[in-house]
This record gives C-alpha cells, structure tokens and sequence, in this order.
C-alpha cells in the first residue's frame, strides 16, 4: 500500500507552455512558406478550373464536328476516311 500512495505524492511535471517551445529554424520557416506558396498556388488553379472544363468541352465538340465534316466530305467525294 505504501507504494500507491508514493504513487500519488509524485506529480508529474508540466506540460510546456507554448512559449516555452524553441524559435523556429530557417528550414522551418522556408517550408511553411513554401507549403504556403503551394497552397496558394492550387486556389488559383481551383479557381480557373471551371473555365478550363468549359473551354475543353467547347473544343472537343469543335474537334468532332471537323471529323464529322471531313468523313461526311470523304464519303461524298468518294474517297475512303
């Protein structure tokens, strides 16, 4: 029994506090930056994505319509597509 209460007076030590804890390192701080820059950089596509999507589907019916034509042309002129 003399153990647990030896147990029990002991306290264990504080946690540190978040001043406690270093500066950061230049390593540190260049890849919080970076990871920073990254992020800000994939808003920015986000953002533009949905203009791409609609500009490639514009384009890829374009790119069908052609080929629909150049086949429709070919078979007329008798040609073989």
């Amino acid at each position: 029994m003399r153990w647990i209460s030896r147990l029990l007076r002991r306290r264990p030590e504080p946690t540190p506090q978040r001043s406690d804890k270093p500066a950061k390192t230049a390593g540190q701080r260049e890849a919080e930056s970076a990871r920073s820059r990254s992020r800000q950089a994939r808003q920015e596509i986000q953002s533009y994505w949905p203009e791409v999507t609609r500009r490639a589907t514009r384009l890829r019916r374009e790119l069908e319509q052609n080929h629909l034509a150049e086949m429709f042309r070919a078979a007329l002129e008798g040609g073989r597509h």
